[in-house]
């Protein structure tokens, strides 16, 4: 039997792991960064191991930071819980090696089903419905035309690896194959370089949906049990806010072909361990296979209130080589659970917002009705470093109604304050007629309006020396008629706060005069002054992000507004030669001096000392749009095409 787990993970699903091993009388390990030194639960550990600074890729993302916790405490197996690496293949590759046991399915398995594609083929082999489009990947834009007027538009083209919601571009009309042609290379440039592929595949986006998935369990001896299924369809930015068991649409009739579709699926892949398999239910009734999802869910505890198992304890049983005890006609789902999520959040943008709990009042848990699971106290701070989601609230009653009537009385009951929360946007939601009702999609928030979203819109721009990335956003900023911001905001900040500010003339793109003589405020100064400007400038480009819509070019905007509502981000490059030839015939330069220009250039954004900034920026996975200046003809062609794919992502009319 397994007698110590290290759980590689922080916050609420710390406690819920450990709770069960106190039950099962096994020991525990945690691990922590900087920013959760002060965690509740490194007390009530049996050992802790701190594994490095605040960024997640220092800490919880380093897996030999956590392999050498594992072998310091001499634990024989590891929980992965939720995000980080709980799906990850070298993770899970690297635990076994060492000899412990990773509570979750194989390497193999998740290495398999990291792609989408692998996936959809099983399932469409099983005969599982998949959503109209491409069970393999396309090889160019003559398939996404050929698929739209197969399945009809809108379409999805999604990236193989991806995940977090990255890697997914909607398209519901085409402009021009120019246009098409340059969403299919960025996004096989961003799967290339963020997830080690480039294949795209397509879907036939499915109106009015719902977000259904059905939790199971397997053992290693081909058995599958599941657990009834989730109603996941009250999301904001492709994130879930609200979930619940069982789902008010799915029938008696629906559950059991939902039960086989899964089973057929985590038979056919050899899975064990715990698991939920994602469908889409469209507005005819028919279920959609989407994806796997390798690990336990946020909202496991809906489903643990309506089976009475308790799901923790069954992955550390199968993960020790236990058969399932029980079998499908065992899990009978009784009454009805939901589960709102506690973001530290602005209730109407949903932009985030860390800073220190003053004060924190639960509501009661005495009755049997109403369990939180967190990791907060008072005087805790929320880390900007990570998801703002603070704890989960989740009620159970006899009945969908009652269930409702519960949670509204203890969201009323939960106080947290110094930080803003989406309490209120639960409770709102809670009283919603068509919440109430039942009748509602993966739209909701935008149909009802429960929450007014901002209606700007804001476009930064990063970009390469000499890529012509300046005259771009200005052309852009023209056709969109909106505001155009770059240097000029930090000088002016610079001048007033006695720093030496750069003599370049606004708005240009290369500089003429002598590169000696540029003098950039952030870049050149201590890292006390550099802070200064920064958090100065931060205030100020995010008070004109939310007052109007704008571009913004450089000066580490793309960074600031990163958790802005409607952002969109842009990274402008081109290869040397082009470069090189736009110092030339701008600049009237010679090559070598040119070339001298770029060098240097590049040499001074290498030793900018914002480092999370510049790491940030420099990060492939937090860019919307890659793209060769280079390859697209002139600026204004370059700056169309931009604007087309701008206005198709915040559906802006012509």
């Amino acid at each position: 039997m397994i007698k110590k787990i290290l759980i590689a993970n922080r916050g609420e699903i710390v406690n819920r792991v450990m709770r069960t091993c106190r039950k099962m009388g096994i020991k525990t390990v945690v691990v922590y960064s900087e920013s959760d030194k002060d965690a509740d639960y490194i007390k009530k550990a049996d050992e802790s191991y701190p594994i490095g600074s605040s960024a997640p890729v220092k800490s919880y993302l380093n897996i030999d930071a956590l392999i050498g916790a594992l072998r310091a405490s001499g634990a024989d197996a590891v929980h992965p819980g939720y995000g980080f690496l709980s799906e990850s293949a070298d993770f899970a590759k690297a635990v076994s090696e060492t000899g412990a046991k990773w509570i979750g399915p194989d390497p193999e398995i998740l290495s398999s089903i990291e792609s989408k594609v692998y996936c959809r083929t099983v399932a469409d082999r099983l005969g599982v419905p998949v959503t109209p489009g491409t069970v393999r990947p396309i090889s160019g834009i003559k398939e996404i035309y050929e698929t739209a007027e197969r399945v009809g538009l809108p379409i999805l083209l999604k990236l193989d690896r991806g995940g977090g919601g990255k890697g997914i571009e909607k398209i519901d009309h085409f402009e021009s194959k120019q246009e098409t042609r340059a969403i299919f290379e960025s996004m096989q440039r961003i799967g290339q370089m963020a997830f080690a592929s480039g294949d795209i595949y397509i879907e036939k986006m499915v109106s009015q949906s719902r977000h259904i998935e059905v939790q199971f369990m397997a053992d290693d001896y081909g058995n599958v049990v599941c657990f009834g299924e989730r109603e996941c369809s009250i999301q904001r930015r492709f994130q879930k806010i609200i979930e619940e068991s069982p789902s008010p649409i799915v029938s008696g009739e629906d559950r059991n072909k939902l039960y086989s579709y899964t089973k057929k699926i985590i038979k056919a892949i050899k899975y064990s361990g715990a698991g939920t398999i994602e469908y889409l239910r469209s507005e005819q009734g028919t279920y959609y296979f989407m994806e796997i999802n390798a690990r336990l869910q946020v909202e496991h505890p809906v489903s643990e209130y309506v089976t009475g198992m308790d799901l923790v304890e069954q992955q550390i049983r199968v993960a020790n080589g236990e058969r399932l005890n029980y079998e499908q006609e065992d899990i009978q789902l009784k009454g009805h659970a939901i589960e709102c999520r506690i973001y530290a959040e602005d209730p109407k943008t949903f932009k985030p917002a860390p800073g220190v709990i003053k004060k924190l009042v639960f509501p009661p848990e005495n009755q049997g009705n109403i369990r939180i699971e967190h990791a907060l106290k008072e005087s805790y701070r929320i880390s900007p470093f990570y998801d703002p989601m603070l704890c989960k609230l989740i009620a159970y009653g006899e009945d969908r109604d009652a269930c409702i009537a519960n949670m509204i009385k203890a969201l009323k009951k939960f106080a947290i304050e110094g930080v803003s929360t989406n309490i209120v946007t639960d409770l709102a939601i809670m009283r919603n007629r068509s919440f109430v009702s039942g009748n509602f999609n993966t739209s909701f928030l935008d149909i009802e309006k429960v929450n007014i979203g901002l209606e700007n819109y804001c476009i930064t721009i990063s970009r390469q020396f000499g890529s012509l990335g300046r005259p771009i956003a200005k052309k852009m900023a023209e056709l969109l008629n909106i505001n155009f911001y770059d240097r000029d905001i930090v000088d002016a900040l610079a001048k007033k706060m006695n720093l030496p500010v750069s003599s370049v003339d606004e708005g240009a793109e290369l500089y003429e005069s002598d590169f000696g003589e540029m003098a950039y405020p952030l870049g050149i100064h201590s890292e006390e002054e550099q802070d200064r400007i920064f958090e100065v400038q931060k205030q100020l480009i995010e008070e004109l992000a939310d007052k109007e819509s704008c571009i913004f070019i450089g000066r580490c905007s793309d960074y600031i507004l990163r958790n802005h509502t409607n952002h969109f981000s842009i990274y402008i490059y081109a290869p040397y030669e082009a470069r090189r030839e736009n110092c030339v015939k701008i600049l009237k330069m010679t090559s070598e001096e040119a070339e001298k220009m770029i060098r240097d250039v590049d040499e001074a954004r290498e030793s900018y000392t914002l480092h999370y900034a510049k790491t940030y920026s420099e990060n492939i996975l937090y860019k919307d749009i890659l793209i060769d200046s280079s390859l697209y003809g002139s600026v204004d062609e370059t700056a169309e095409i931009l604007v087309a794919m701008i206005r198709r992502k915040f559906h802006l009319a012509m």
